[in-house]
């Protein structure tokens, strides 16, 4: 059995190494039209700080779309902004819909996120209705045209950052296995803050049968701090989220009783708690394996405090991972060793519990999880 699993594990290892050689670059670096509508509205309601690097282009815009500042998009906006979750909606609609000035839904099926409470399906309706009356009013294509050279010399000057790093190669390179997903970095000109969301969303039992994912970040640039805030994390949890959703479904019942009751308050307030520690720790490692420089200490947990121990242990944990691949030729393999870590710092000189992943189904992409027959399988091993 061992012994068929090892073979299974190489013949994988060495076939998804075929694959990266050969396929494309799985991202793309834009400035896209449907978020630099976003940002004309945004700028003619006034909010968000300006961005003293964009000034002339502030200019043009205010030049072409000054006489639109009291259009009903505009003060609509206005009142999303004012609540963060339907700000987040309004930031992330975009990705569900078609180029200006059309906005339409590309997916009349769609499961959009954001819109499941009261009116609130409606409300970004009224909104889209806006912003198409808005970009057709204004001719907004035939500006953003225009603005082409601009645009394509921030899109240079993000690639320049990004080097020589295949941001999706280098992460499935590192987890061992396929993420079935683009990602995509959009440029946006002036300054807003950092949105990111995966269409569909990897987080089952939803969107069971989904096989590619496609990751969106839309963040003014990819700076000096990049990697670690903008280009690693999103695509990360088109893993983070299935596998850890199984691997606490298998070995974790009772999460006060596995994480200490602190953790498990901050985890039941949000499941991003936990994740967040992992993914901390997951960026460390890629940072260093690409060459870049470590995120300064603020940026993450203090050292000092609690959480910024429990990331160095993850961290340093990980450390065995990538010298055992033999033994651990994916990262979900090696998922009982990582999150043994939780229970070692929870609960310390406490004899920690045996965490497993079956053998069976081989998990060779992200995009298994959302596979019917590999989701009942790993649910009957949870049952036993």
């Amino acid at each position: 059995m061992r012994l068929a699993f090892d073979r299974a594990c190489a013949a994988f290892v060495l076939a998804l190494a075929a694959a990266s050689a050969s396929a494309a670059p799985a991202f793309t670096v834009t400035v896209d039209p449907r978020f630099e509508l976003l940002a004309v509205v945004r700028q003619l309601s006034g909010e968000g700080p300006a961005d003293p690097g964009a000034a002339a282009y502030r200019a043009r815009i205010e030049e072409r779309f000054g006489a639109f500042r009291g259009h009903p998009a505009v003060a609509l906006y206005r009142e999303l902004a004012a609540d963060p979750s339907r700000e987040e909606a309004a930031a992330t609609i975009p990705l569900y819909l078609t180029d200006p000035p059309e906005l339409a839904l590309k997916d009349p099926d769609a499961d959009v996120h954001y819109l499941n409470g009261p009116g609130e399906a409606e409300e970004m309706q009224r909104f889209v209705a806006e912003l198409r009356g808005l970009a057709r009013a204004s001719a907004f294509m035939d500006f953003f045209r225009s603005e082409r050279a601009f645009h394509a010399g921030l899109e240079e000057s993000a690639r320049r950052k990004l080097g020589a790093v295949d941001p999706v190669a280098a992460i499935e390179d590192y987890l061992g296995m396929s993420l079935a997903a683009r990602s995509h970095y959009v440029i946006m000109p002036q300054r807003a803050a950092t949105h990111a969301f995966i269409v569909p969303y990897p987080l089952p039992p939803a969107n069971m049968g989904a096989r590619s994912f496609e990751v969106y970040t839309m963040s003014p640039d990819i700076d000096a701090e990049g990697f670690a805030r903008i280009v690693w994390p999103e695509p990360l949890f088109v893993f983070i989220d299935p596998a850890f959703h199984y691997f606490e479904t298998l070995n974790i019942p009772d999460p006060a009783g596995f994480y200490g009751p602190a953790l498990a308050r901050c985890r039941l307030a949000s499941p991003d708690c936990v994740k967040h520690h992992a993914a901390t720790a997951l960026i460390a490692r890629l940072n260093r394996k690409a060459g870049i420089a470590p995120v300064p200490a603020e940026e993450l947990a203090s050292a000092s405090s609690p959480d910024g121990r429990l990331v160095k242990a993850l961290t340093e944990r990980l450390e065995e991972y990538e010298a055992r691949r033999d033994l651990y030729p994916t990262l979900w393999h090696f998922l009982p060793r990582w999150f043994s870590v939780f229970e070692e710092r929870a609960f310390p000189g406490r004899r920690p519990r045996k965490l497993f992943v079956p053998a069976e189904p081989m998990i060779s992409s992200a995009a298994d999880f959302f596979d019917p027959a590999v989701s009942a399988r790993l649910l009957r091993e949870a049952a036993r």
